[in-house]
């Protein structure tokens, strides 16, 4: 899994440099950890109806922002959770919830995020109904 998908500036909209630099030990390494986790359960929602390999390898203003706002609230999570006595969680805790809570009804279609879907071998994209029916061809009896 990509993990350049989040950069530093995207914590920005939920923390400063500061914060960031405390919850992360002032440690790049703990910071790429904690993505990697957030990403892997934001995967874990959202992979049975999007691809996430395609959505994570998306750069710059490409990148779906509340797929961006969501991973960094759950990694902002993770990393106030390692904490000594999980100082600061009480703040970090709402915003994971709401977090949960979108990807929860992402992954059962109450909201639509425009992300990449799978596509299937014939190039069809429509994962709205994921179940397919159709039946056999029509049976001819030449004799």
């Amino acid at each position: 899994m990509v993990t350049t998908f989040i950069t530093p500036d995207d914590y920005k909209a939920v923390c400063d440099d500061d914060e960031l630099d405390i919850l992360t030990r002032d440690d790049p390494d703990t910071r790429r950890k904690a993505e990697r986790v957030a990403m892997e359960e934001v995967a874990s929602y959202l992979r049975p109806r999007h691809d996430m390999d395609k959505a994570y390898a998306a750069t710059g203003d490409d990148r779906n922002a509340m797929l961006v706002q969501v991973t960094v609230n759950i990694a902002l999570y993770y990393l106030a959770h390692w904490l000594p006595s999980a100082l600061a969680l009480e703040g970090r805790q709402e915003l994971y919830d709401r977090s949960i809570d979108w990807l929860a009804k992402a992954s059962k279609g109450a909201t639509m995020p425009g992300l990449p879907t799978y596509a299937g071998e014939n190039g069809d994209t429509d994962t709205s109904n994921p179940v397919r029916h159709g039946s056999m061809p029509p049976a001819r009896y030449d004799y």
